[in-house]
């Protein structure tokens, strides 16, 4: 109860911190420029201006670091030139980034297809059986003990390629059926949609009281659009003894 109660409270003040609005996730270059970082004065990114545009600012992510930006930016290229300024438009269009901020609470997985299947925002979760026994620890306590883990992962395509993606993961430990422990979670995204910029809170952790018994992580993404408005999107995933469970992302 007292982890709710925290997870709330950070919630409402990220809330206040944030107002509404978004963007799709990921990587970001850490060096801001008038292209990668939100435009409070609601002028479109440069970067999207066109197809050229947004090569050079995937080329810019590149040498920054992001090695996955070298192959989307082939992936783009590789679309017939009309899709490639639909690409443009589909990614300012942020009627689509309220499907993704909220595309799933509870088990299993979704999938909404869009614009004629143009654009696809999709959810799901996974996880093994079990890792290794006792989690390279010893004694008593560990004897008969499972490390597991499971992810929950959110992600939005346009024309097949994946432009953002959000992940949180937790890490836990098991005996017999029963949660014992659960480790520090993990979250992460990718992003490949010029004017955006994407952050998360500290990861909360928790097991959830019996029947239930799972192992819960839970962050808050931020989500800042290029017009200045922000939203913020909560995400969860949780798991027990037979691995995942559920997960959600939603405002």
């Amino acid at each position: 109860m007292g982890n709710e109660m925290s997870i709330h409270r950070r919630r409402i003040a990220g809330l206040l911190a944030a107002a509404v609005g978004a963007t799709m996730l990921a990587g970001l270059p850490s060096a801001a420029t008038a292209d990668s970082s939100p435009n409070t004065a609601g002028v479109r990114p440069a970067a999207t201006a066109s197809p050229k545009a947004y090569v050079d600012w995937l080329k810019a992510k590149a040498d920054a670091g992001d090695g996955d930006a070298v192959e989307y930016s082939k992936q783009y290229q590789a679309l017939p030139a009309e899709k490639q300024k639909k690409y443009l438009e589909y990614i300012n269009d942020r009627s689509y980034f309220d499907v993704f901020a909220n595309a799933v609470e509870g088990k299993g997985a979704a999938r909404t297809v869009m614009a004629g299947g143009d654009v696809v925002v999709s959810s799901g979760g996974s996880g093994p059986e079990a890792t290794q026994q006792g989690g390279g620890e010893s004694g008593p306590e560990a004897a008969g003990s499972r490390d597991m883990w499971a992810s929950h992962w959110v992600k939005v395509k346009y024309f097949g390629l994946e432009a953002t993606r959000v992940t949180v993961k937790t890490s836990y430990r098991v005996k017999g059926k029963n949660t014992t422990k659960v480790y520090p979670g993990t979250a992460w995204h990718k992003n490949y949609i010029a004017g955006t910029e994407l952050t998360h809170t500290p990861v909360d952790e928790w097991i959830s009281a019996e029947p239930a018994d799972n192992a819960h992580s839970e962050t808050v993404w931020t989500f800042e659009w290029w017009t200045g408005i922000e939203d913020t999107g909560r995400h969860r995933v949780w798991a027990d003894y037979s691995g995942f469970k559920g997960g959600y992302l939603k405002t």
